[in-house]
């Protein structure tokens, strides 16, 4: 043991319970022992941890509530190095997950792609489909996990446990040349009017959506929504926007190029109920594997990348609105004004008839 201990030297010695059990194992006395034990409480720990006045060794009060805050510290260590360690080659990591259409699109393949990287032997069978299936599929233990809006998990709270991932703002969509582009009015009545394409949509959206949304169905069951092009591949549905007149629903980061190469317009429809909020589910009975573990962290990391990038293509946005607007009042004023000179010079000839009278 070092001359001056830590927690982790305390750790392994509580087990002996006796100072002269403890101090043999050492190779020290007693009394050695003793003192190196009173030199751990000086150690930035403003109270005794161990009873030194008997033969026991025994902890206090406020010592057996640091032994047990170190213990788990340091086992949260120890299984982080194992999942670091296997991650990067000791062992063949494997996972079978499911994910929905919008997870797919956001963080999932910048996340295996950096788990690949630490691990050119990581297996990785990924399934794509809706949440309410993909939370079926977990629960009778086909997929470890699952990644994708949480809807589908929180109808079993009991069998489910949920790791919240992040939330993103979703937009309609549509090609340039549509004829929504130049419409007047985006309410939901005017969109809706063409079909949606888009995947299952949770109770949350159907309540606002489904009185509109043409050829749709709600789910009795659920009050989940079904929309008339129900895919859960967003190459798939982005090729049906942009083929014809369909509608679709996204989050700003998965639109990003095509907005800067102007082939699909955003409608000007935002609503607070129109968001995505997805996460990591699995089941109670079975905790999450070390590389499940490692990939969750990873997600989260990927996440604060993608609302970072979300946020700037906002700003654009939002730029571009006040652009806009502004080069329409300009061109108000710019028009009225013709106007205004030629009643002034109507006016001036009938002042001056009036003077002279």
């Amino acid at each position: 043991m070092a001359k001056t201990p830590g927690l982790l030297d305390l750790l392994a010695l509580v087990p002996a319970a006796d100072i002269a059990r403890a101090a043999k194992a050492l190779g020290l006395d007693p009394e050695a022992l003793t003192k190196r034990l009173l030199a751990l409480d000086s150690t930035g720990i403003s109270t005794r941890l161990v009873d030194t006045a008997t033969r026991a060794l025994k902890p206090g009060e406020a010592g057996r509530l640091v032994i047990d805050h170190a213990a788990r510290i340091f086992t949260q260590a120890r299984d982080l190095t194992r999942d670091l360690e296997e991650l990067a080659g000791l062992q063949a990591p494997e996972m079978h997950f499911g994910t929905d259409l919008f997870a797919a699109e956001l963080p999932l393949g910048a996340a295996l792609g950096r788990m690949a990287s630490a691990n050119s032997r990581l297996r990785v069978h990924a399934e794509t489909s809706d949440f309410e299936h993909l939370a079926r599929e977990v629960l009778a233990g086909k997929l470890e996990f699952a990644v994708g809006d949480t809807a589908g998990a929180e109808r079993h709270p009991t069998r489910l446990a949920i790791e919240p991932v992040a939330e993103h703002r979703m937009f309609f969509f549509v090609r340039q040349g549509h004829p929504l582009v130049a419409a007047k009015e985006h309410s939901l009545e005017t969109i809706l009017v063409f079909p949606l394409v888009s995947p299952r949509l949770p109770q949350r959206m159907a309540v606002h959506l489904g009185k509109d949304a043409a050829h749709a169905r709600v789910d009795r069951e659920t009050g989940d929504l079904t929309p008339s092009l129900m895919v859960d591949n967003f190459v798939v549905a982005r090729n049906a926007v942009m083929a014809g007149d369909a509608v679709g629903l996204a989050p700003l980061v998965a639109l990003e190029q095509d907005i800067r190469t102007r082939e699909i317009s955003l409608l000007p429809f935002t609503a607070p109920w129109l968001q995505l909020s997805y996460g990591l589910f699995y089941t109670r009975k079975r905790p999450l594997s070390r590389v499940a573990q490692l990939f969750m962290t990873q997600l989260r990391q990927v996440e604060v990348v993608l609302q970072a990038r979300e946020q700037r293509a906002l700003a654009r946005l939002n730029g571009k609105k006040r652009t806009r607007r502004s080069a329409t009042r300009r061109k108000a004023k710019t028009a009225a004004e013709p106007s205004a000179h030629a009643a002034k010079s109507t006016a001036a000839p009938a002042r001056r008839a009036r003077i002279r009278q």
